[in-house]
């Protein structure tokens, strides 16, 4: 009978046991790629040691040698000519004992110096061995059978395997086996030998080394994972893999699985210990290459050190040669106790403590590695360095000139790459629709000279409105949008130019908007996505953008009909409103006491408007009377005759004449309601103080260009304070200096301001209104670049200067009082008057069939009609203006 669901089971192990064997094959091959990298330097570091600087040591002896008897000959001279001098002259040149000192050290150097030199490399190698191998008995001794301990844990870790040279034997020209190394313990660690790694058998005997076996079942000499690892109670016993798996049941299987799946714990730990072993050997090849020429450079030293000025050359080399010897047996230490590290922290079968050690390790391992690096540099500088100190800094020290190289190849590199981007995004910006100067100040907007050249141009009042400044303007324009982009880290040269390309704007003529007159009203973005993406970066979420009204940009309809102009400003104005508290009254008979500037004026402007009204009532009352008797009695005249042949438009002119009359009652009555009292005026708002600056100045604008003064001039507080009397109606008291009470100087501060900047009365109250409204306390962005572009093109500064002067006229709107006090007369309506009625009505009777006898009149007669005729009708003209029939 057949066991499907055993079957079916056996199968599901089977696969999942051929992944776990496949992943873990992959697994192995990394870690093999990595050990054999490090046997490569291993193998580059025999290499330089025993064909490449011995050789070149000896060759170079061999060639200084006779320098340095011949250098060692003019030391001896020189000193035997300062002893003869020595009456004469105190000199000390050459020390006989130092230079019979150094010429013994030089001789047995050239004589032992590529000996000496494999000596020192295998020096290194024996303090390393035998560093690994103190700690590791140390270890054992120390914790207690540390190794034996992970036999205990049969199911999830094994033993550490055999330590001994895996990899040396594999050396060209090794005659015997080498010391151990990090890359033997690392394969140690993970069961492996040097055939595993190499794929092929030891060339020589290495003592302490197990025999190199052949798969149990396949026979193959090499397997996809190490070999060891198929033998028994291995992770991939084959008397337990899937070979067998029909004659085991459920729970046998359940622990061949698990036991393979270890292998990749064991795998995932060995990483730290052979990535160890590959900076090991990096770090032995560095310490290789300085000493390398550590004794090359004191080949070339020996020849100044009789001479006491440049002994200290060779004496720099002899101790970079002290500091590499001891560096050397710091770094064997460390080395071994990275690895004492690890080995402990695998016996204690927690992963999180293995992963904590190896980060421990890899901070080590980082630090020796460092350690090596500056071997070489220094290596490299020591002997240059020495030279220039002793010759006053003549010398040029390789680290020095290789600084100075990079440096300069990397300003070159990114002045290429720069240049480069510039010139493809100026010729992107072309294809897409840009101008020629839009496209130049894409690739060329870097260069600060061409830059400041042209925002010079682009807001020089001559220049303007010109060819020449709107192609400045264009090439500003490429020049500010290639900086957005430019900080950014690594990219921002690239990338400055490739993002200013998008964000320029459409010059096109077709693509602009327009209002009705043909001005200009709104420049699309040159690409179109940009645009619509800045436009909802410019107002909240949710919100919707208003339609740009269809007005005039430049002139704004006053309530009355009169066009204002706002050059960019939208004030919104409306009648302003105060308060009045009356104290006394002044009697009619007295005259309003003023300030002695203004008593003139106002006694002259009041004498002009009483005899106007005088005149205008006269020439009324005379054109009504005489009208009416000529209508009645039909005196023969030009009026006469025009009135007989049309009586109709004679009855509406009378008409017109009683309406006039009694416009003029009305103004009379509400003249007689008026009283002048002495109180205290409050105008209190934003808007309103807003209001009263912008006509302060522009009352003072005006009276500056009728009396042909300079219009941006400034003004004294105490003036100030007489504009805002006169523009609020009312006249300040006798005895003091204004009738503003309180805050003159803040008024005084930025009328001044403002007259000095050359401010309209529009600007000044949006100015006024933005500031005290905002809570910042700040003007809008385009308020302030608008009077920044204003101040630089009518006073020609800078544009440092220009925002200057913005922000003190922003600081003095913040000063400003929400109301204004005033103290002083005006006319206000009297309470306990009451108006007189004037009611006009015509007693005019006109009758159609009245009989008219027209006689004619001498000239004389006639010229003195005609004068009359015409003087009583340019009253009509004068007093409302009515029509003629």
């Amino acid at each position: 009978m057949f066991d499907v669901v055993g079957d079916l089971k056996r199968a599901i192990d089977t696969f999942y046991y051929n992944i776990v064997m496949s992943l873990a094959e992959l697994h192995w091959s990394l870690l093999r790629g990595l050990i054999l990298m490090g046997h490569t330097i291993e193998t580059i570091n025999r290499w330089l040691i025993e064909d490449a600087f011995a050789p070149l040591i000896q060759q170079t002896n061999a060639s200084l040698s006779v320098a340095v008897s011949f250098a060692f000959l003019i030391a001896l001279i020189i000193l035997g000519l300062t002893y003869m001098l020595a009456a004469l002259v105190s000199l000390d040149v050459v020390n006989f004992r130092s230079a019979v000192t150094w010429y013994i050290a030089g001789a047995l150097f050239f004589a032992l110096g590529p000996s000496l030199f494999q000596g020192m490399n295998d020096f290194r190698t024996n303090i390393a061995q035998g560093f690994y191998l103190s700690t590791l008995q140390g270890l054992q001794n120390n914790v207690g059978a540390t190794f034996s301990s992970l036999d205990q844990v049969q199911s999830t870790d094994l033993a550490l395997g055999p330590l001994c040279d895996y990899l040396g034997v594999y050396l060209p020209g090794t005659s015997s086996a080498g010391t151990i190394d990090g890359l033997d313990v690392a394969l140690a660690y993970l069961r492996a030998d040097g055939p595993d790694v190499m794929g092929f058998a030891y060339p020589l005997y290495s003592p302490g080394c197990p025999a190199h076996l052949l798969h149990p079942f396949t026979g193959n000499y090499i397997s996809g994972v190490p070999q060891d690892w198929f033998f028994d109670d291995s992770y991939f016993d084959v008397t337990v893999s899937p070979y067998y798996f029909d004659d085991m049941d459920d729970g046998e299987r359940a622990a061949s699985i698990s036991m393979a799946s270890s292998s990749h714990s064991r795998m995932l730990t060995a990483w730290p210990l052979v990535i160890f072993g590959v900076v090991e050997q990096m770090v032995y090849l560095l310490i290789s290459i300085a000493m390398g020429l550590t004794f090359l450079s004191f080949s070339m030293a020996i020849l100044f050190a009789f001479f006491k000025k440049t002994e200290v050359i060779a004496k720099s080399i002899i101790d970079q040669w002290i500091e590499l010897i001891v560096q050397t047996v710091v770094i064997a230490m460390v080395q071994s106790l990275v690895v004492a590290f690890f080995l402990a922290g695998t016996a204690a079968g927690n992963g999180m403590v293995v992963l904590g050690v190896g980060l421990i390790c890899l901070i080590f391992m980082l630090i020796v590695l460092w350690s090596g690096v500056k071997a070489v540099w220094n290596s490299l500088n020591r002997l240059f360095n020495s030279m220039g100190q002793a010759s006053g800094g003549v010398m040029l020290s390789p680290g020095t000139a290789a600084i100075a190289t990079a440096g300069a190849g990397a300003m070159a590199t990114a002045a290429t790459v720069s240049i480069g981007s510039g010139a493809m995004a100026g010729m992107t910006a072309l294809r897409s629709g840009a101008t020629l100067s839009q496209a130049a100040g894409i690739s060329f907007g870097g260069s600060r000279t061409l830059s400041g050249a042209a925002r010079t141009l682009a807001y020089l009042p001559g220049v303007r409105n010109t060819s020449l400044g709107e192609a400045a303007e264009q090439f500003t324009e490429g020049s500010i949008t290639r900086q957005v982009a430019r900080n950014v880290p690594v990219v921002g040269r690239v990338a400055g130019p490739m993002v200013g390309t998008m964000l320029l704007t459409d010059r096109n003529p077709d693509n602009a908007e327009y209002d009705e007159q043909g001005r200009l009203l709104n420049r699309p973005m040159l690409v179109p996505a940009v645009g619509q993406g800045l436009e909802n970066w410019t107002v909240p979420r949710g919100a919707n953008r208003r339609n740009q009204p269809g007005v005039d940009p430049e002139f704004i309809e006053h309530e009355n009909g009169e066009m204002l102009p706002v050059s960019g400003f939208s004030p919104a104005r409306r009648q302003r409103m105060g308060t009045f508290t009356p104290v006394r009254a002044v009697p009619q008979n007295d005259p309003i006491p003023t300030t002695d500037s203004n008593d003139d004026v106002n006694d002259e402007r009041r004498q002009q408007r009483s005899d106007h009204a005088a005149e205008m009532q006269g020439e009324e009352m005379e054109q009504h009377l005489s009208d009416v008797m000529r209508s009645n009695t039909g005196i023969s005249s030009p009026l006469g005759a025009m009135m007989d042949e049309n009586n109709e438009g004679e009855s509406s002119r009378l008409g017109q004449v009683a309406a006039r009359l009694e416009a003029a009652a009305d103004l009379l009555a509400r003249a007689a309601q008026m009283q002048m009292m002495v109180g205290q005026l409050r105008v209190a708002g934003v808007p309103d103080v807003a209001g009263v600056m912008a006509d302060v100045v522009g009352q003072e604008q005006a009276e500056r260009q009728q009396t042909g003064q300079v219009t941006d001039a400034g003004i004294n507080h105490l003036q100030v304070g007489e504009r805002m009397a006169q523009v609020m109606g009312i006249q300040p008291q006798e005895g003091t200096s204004s009738a503003i009470q309180r805050d003159l100087a803040r008024f005084g501060i930025f009328v001044d301001q403002a007259l000095r900047m050359g401010l309209s009365p529009q600007q000044t109250e949006q100015v006024v209104r933005e500031v005290q409204s905002s809570p910042e306390g700040k003007l809008q962005p385009e308020t302030r670049e608008m009077l920044d572009k204003q101040v630089q093109a009518n006073q020609n500064v800078s544009w440092l200067k220009a925002r200057d002067q913005v922000d003190t006229l922003e600081h003095s709107a913040r000063m400003l009082p929400q109301e204004i006090l005033a103290f002083g007369a005006m006319s206000v309506p009297a309470s306990s008057t009451n108006p007189p009625s004037v009611t006009v009505e015509p007693d005019v009777t006109v009758n159609p069939d009245i009989q008219v006898n027209v006689q004619s009149s001498n000239d004389k007669q006639y010229d003195d009609a005609m004068k009359k005729e015409s003087a009583l009708g340019g009253s009509g003209n004068v007093i409302g203006g009515g029509e003629r029939d």
